[in-house]
């Protein structure tokens, strides 16, 4: 019985005879070839053996066919809506075929496409957010589902080893020189998937061609210490730069017509049929989408046109995109995320959720902490079968097993990297929060406390009261800062506004734990330890259809990040192929202020 089936069979909720379980097998039929393309050496050196290293990969992404993708995959009504999966598959589908006309290495290509959202939480981007916020609060960085999948498969399941075993059993002959040539390459396989986030608004990707691996492995750590840093990078290929548009080609036509399929809207309107007409679809090919409810027509011209387009537009050193065909495709994500998106996340997720999340990470850093395993991590003592066993069979047919689990696979590397982040995150974050400190004192902002956000809060009024003591004023210098910042370092732990250092790496573990579950295998953790009812289990899995658009309008409450992503890539819209666009956000605000 599969983890969705097991928590409907709890809550008392029968599976429709016509609904489906199974895995849909991959929908891609686009095979990887041996290319002698322009590719610099180091990425066309793992041609020759893509299908090995995408198949180990893919072993660590199996959840995928359960993770939410737009909508919540607990609230989801049709089996035809997108999951993490088969969006996956169709960025393969369509990098792949733009990859072979434009030369590209085709391989690479397919592996970092079907893999890029490895790192992807329960409830998708909502998800990702709320563990982000709570460890932002506890001043212990931020979470990003980019870096999380690389950054795991990389340091806990060490899968460059892996890979090269693979290749090793594959072919025995192999030489140790070419086995290092590859391992020398792999890094570009997992930048591209740390560099996919395609949030902004963005016409044309070069690659970062000067990128070494060391700089990929820094990048890894500042997605988790500085807020937003996952927007600044750019992959160091080619072919990472065409997953970044690709992932767009793919999920703002589905966005559209999963809207449809989950009731959000009814049909395509008269707010799409502008865009739409725009970009090649013709009135008589909406209303018959319109009249059959099947909008797979719709789809393939979109994503057909898109490629196209990135094919006739790109250069040697870019992947891009015309103005004219990047603005409707951009419109048309600002169109579903005004109609549609905003509306996937409702009162009742914001209320429970990081509120459950917050105390489950509480209650893993102190199994963390009553058990030792730090100091076991430390001194390898899970290498032990007997210990591992041990600790497991302590907490077997509990709701805490699965972590503990978790916990005793964890290697070595995977400690030093979270120890590594967990320390630059709080000298990241003493930093910005003595900074903000000061230009509180010196009048230059104002000090607006904000819900969820307490334990940040009291430690920025303990620096406020710390600077309006020593009377700081304009002379304040930068070497001043520094100093302060090096002497709550020193004395952090002994201040009761703050975690130490050992807690933070606890909660830090217990939210990778947490970002690894499914949306069902959340819900049933959270009816196992008693922090939802049943009733609110039926709440929560209610389907969007079920609760209706009105119901909707009335239950939504967006997450503040959203809120601030919307209006963003409005603005960088309106900037595609125009000087002014004063006129643009005005119109914008008006329409967002009636709404309201």
């Amino acid at each position: 019985m599969d983890v969705k089936e097991e928590f409907r069979k709890i809550i008392g909720v029968k599976k429709d005879k016509n609904e489906r379980y199974t895995n849909e097998s991959s929908q891609s039929t686009v095979q990887s070839k041996r290319l002698d393309n322009y590719s610099e050496e180091l990425l066309a050196v793992l041609d020759e053996y893509a299908n090995e290293i995408d198949s180990t990969i893919l072993a660590y992404n199996r959840k995928a066919c359960e993770q939410t993708m737009m909508v919540s995959a607990a609230r989801r009504y049709s089996q035809e809506t997108t999951t993490r999966k088969t969006h996956m598959e169709n960025v393969e589908g369509i990098a792949v075929e733009i990859a072979k006309k434009l030369g590209l290495n085709q391989g690479a290509t397919r592996i970092i496409a079907r893999n890029h959202d490895i790192g992807h939480t329960f409830y998708g981007h909502a998800g990702e957010r709320w563990i982000s916020n709570i460890k932002e609060d506890y001043g212990m960085g931020f979470y990003k589902h980019n870096a999380l999948g690389p950054q795991e498969l990389i340091y806990q399941k060490k899968i460059y080893d892996e890979i090269l075993e693979r290749i090793r059993a594959f072919n025995p002959g192999i030489k140790e020189s070419e086995l290092a040539r590859i391992r020398k390459s792999l890094w570009l396989i997992f930048d591209g998937i740390n560099a996919h986030n395609g949030e902004k608004t963005e016409t044309e990707f070069k690659p970062q061609l000067d990128k070494t691996e060391g700089d990929f492995k820094r990048e890894l750590v500042n997605c988790f210490i500085i807020k937003n840093f996952d927007k600044t990078i750019m992959p160091a290929t080619m072919e990472g730069c065409l997953i970044r548009l690709c992932d767009k080609i793919s999920y703002i036509p589905y966005d559209m017509v999963d809207g449809i399929r989950e009731g959000f809207i009814d049909k395509i309107d008269e707010e799409y049929i502008p865009i739409l007409t725009a970009l090649g679809i013709t009135e008589a090919e909406i209303e018959r989408c319109n009249v059959s409810k099947n909008y797979d027509l719709i789809i393939r011209k979109l994503q057909i046109l898109f490629t196209k387009d990135v094919i006739q537009n790109s250069t040697d050193s870019a992947i891009r995109m015309s103005d004219k065909v990047s603005k409707y495709m951009h419109e048309l994500r600002n169109l579903n995320n005004r109609r549609i998106v905003k509306y996937t996340i409702l009162g009742e997720d914001n209320d429970i959720f990081p509120a459950s999340i917050r105390t489950l990470m509480n209650r893993f850093a102190a199994l963390i902490s009553e058990n030792d395993i730090i100091r076991k991590i430390e001194h390898r003592s899970f290498d032990s079968e007997n210990v591992t066993a041990d600790l497991i069979s302590k907490y077997e047919g509990t709701p805490d097993e699965g972590f503990i689990r978790y916990m005793t696979g964890i290697s070595s590397e995977e400690y030093d990297f979270i120890q590594e982040i967990i320390y630059d995150a709080t000298f990241k974050t003493v930093e910005r929060e003595q900074e903000l400190a000061r230009e509180i004192v010196l009048g230059k902002k104002d000090f607006q406390r904000e819900e969820g956000y307490e334990n940040r809060d009291e430690r920025i009024e303990y620096y406020i009261q710390y600077y309006k003591s020593k009377e700081i004023d304009e002379s304040y210098t930068e070497d001043d800062a520094t100093e302060d910042v090096d002497i709550e370092l020193s004395r952090e732990e002994g201040l009761g506004v703050h975690l130490g250092i050992d807690e933070k790496i606890a909660l830090e573990f217990g939210a990778r734990y947490l970002s690894k579950l499914s949306d069902f295998e959340m819900l049933k953790l959270l009816l196992r330890t008693k922090l939802i009812s049943i009733e609110q289990a039926r709440s929560l899995t209610r389907s969007y259809k079920e609760i209706g658009q009105e119901g909707l309008k009335r239950e939504v409450r967006m997450q503040k990040e959203l809120v601030e992503l919307i209006r963003d890539q409005h603005v960088e819209t309106a900037k595609i192929g125009k000087k002014d666009i004063t006129h643009d956000i005005e119109e914008y605000q008006e329409r967002e202020h009636d709404e309201r």
